[in-house]
């Protein structure tokens, strides 16, 4: 029997190893989720005294330049720590990382 699970995980993981990129961009995107309330609020009580025209500049530099930075960064530092695992790793890893990211949605109560 253990053998056989072996056999099914490493092959999971195999065919995992071809689709890094989205699985990467999913963790990383969801994260960005979870968490953009903090960051927004964060970076709503920096600028809170600040000009209107200030304020609007800061969201749209956080939403367009900052958000789009973190996706790109993030996704590509998230795939290449994916890459450090073997097959029999790769794919427990993975459905690791989506079941906790569910239960940070569920504390956060997205879920």
């Amino acid at each position: 029997m253990p053998e056989l699970l072996i056999e099914h995980t490493a092959a999971l993981s195999t065919w995992a190893k071809s689709y890094l990129t989205p699985i990467s961009t999913a963790i990383t995107t969801t994260l960005l989720v979870i968490y953009g309330d903090d960051i927004n609020g964060l970076v709503k009580r920096r600028i809170r005294g600040l000009n209107f025209f200030v304020r609007t500049g800061a969201f749209i530099a956080l939403c367009a330049i900052g958000y789009g930075m973190m996706s790109v960064a993030c996704a590509s530092a998230v795939k290449q720590l994916l890459r450090y695992f073997d097959d029999l790793y790769l794919a427990p890893m993975v459905v690791g990382a989506f079941v906790l990211m569910g239960i940070l949605a569920e504390r956060k109560k997205y879920l």
